[in-house]
């Protein structure tokens, strides 16, 4: 195995990433839409938004693989972002610098990777659009310009980060070691500690805008059948797809944290009540409509889901409080 170099920028790479607060971040629905529409454009077994930073690659949004990430000593991104072309690796069993590597030798036992990469608006370098398969494949031109048009999609997104926001400034407000604790590493979300601190800042926004705020929960009532058909080793295929349905259907301003094994909670700024009722409602179609799919076999999802609003004039004092009115 060879391990990637560093680029030349390698200082100036790391600045950008750390001024842009996307790493140890949450999973976000803008990329996520774009990494599902690529895996199934070039059928594909996973797809990730993989931004390379110090000693990892983090995936701000990964479809296919049950990781948030991994070390940039293995990765193809490291590799990928030393160039401005797309790059290819047809069959990596017959690349000298992959044929050995962890992720090709052991699961998910890589063959085809196609990295495209992201550069912020500047033109720096910040990770890569990538595809994988297990399996080894030739990649046209035409399929090189469809994943650079993807690739460019996923910058656009990267471009509008310094749009102010709650969630913006909170993170910003945290160093990488406590964003660390925050994140929930199994499905990209908040974790009940990070979603609290969270949850206080937007309450303490709403109050100083006169806004309304929303919490949502929902409870995963088939998680011990699920449990008992799949078995433990498949339950992150199970978190993942829950939390990944519950994000696209929330609002784009909403964020979701994970609470426990069992169940999820968003919270939805500026949204009323007749408005909460609809996301609701469309959450329970969705879990009806859209099967969870793992390792050939699928199941529907049974979910109970509990919302309160509060109106401007009656926010709680603290996120404590606002969250044992979802009780």
């Amino acid at each position: 195995m060879i391990a990637p170099a560093k680029p030349h920028n390698e200082a100036e790479r790391t600045q950008v990433l750390q001024d842009l607060g996307l790493i140890y971040s949450p999973s976000e629905p803008r990329f996520d839409r774009i990494t599902r529409l690529a895996m199934r454009h070039f059928d594909v077994s996973a797809c990730l938004v993989s931004l390379v930073y110090k000693e990892i690659q983090w995936f701000k949004s990964v479809q296919g693989l049950n990781a948030c990430s991994t070390d940039r000593e293995l990765s193809f991104c490291g590799h990928a972002i030393l160039h401005n072309e797309t790059m290819v690796v047809e069959n990596a069993l017959l690349d000298p610098r992959f044929m050995d590597n962890p992720l090709v030798l052991d699961a998910p036992r890589l063959r085809f990777y196609a990295g495209q990469p992201l550069k912020d608006p500047f033109g720096v370098v910040l990770g890569t659009l990538c595809i994988m398969d297990g399996a080894p494949r030739a990649f046209s031109q035409e399929d090189r310009q469809d994943l650079q048009d993807f690739a460019r999609l996923v910058e656009i997104e990267i471009a509008k980060n310094h749009e102010e926001s709650v969630v913006s400034r909170f993170i910003g407000g945290l160093s990488e070691s406590q964003r660390v604790l925050l994140i929930d590493p199994v499905v990209g979300s908040w974790n009940r500690r990070g979603f609290e601190a969270l949850v206080d800042k937007e309450l303490e926004f709403a109050k100083g805008q006169g806004e309304p705020l929303a919490l949502l929960k929902v409870t995963l009532q088939s998680y011990d059948a699920v449990l008992a058909r799949f078995g433990q080793e498949r339950m992150v295929d199970f978190s993942k797809f829950t939390a990944g349905l519950i994000r696209d259907t929330l609002p784009e301003s909403a964020s979701l944290g994970s609470w426990g094994p069992q169940a999820f909670v968003a919270v939805l700024p500026h949204v009323e009540k007749s408005a909460l009722d609809r996301v609701a409602e469309q959450l329970k179609k969705n879990f009806q409509t859209y099967a969870l799919h793992s390792h050939g076999a699928q199941t529907f999802v049974d979910v109970d889901v509990a919302c309160v609003a509060f109106d401007k004039d009656a926010l709680p004092a603290s996120s404590a409080a606002a969250l044992d009115a979802l009780k």
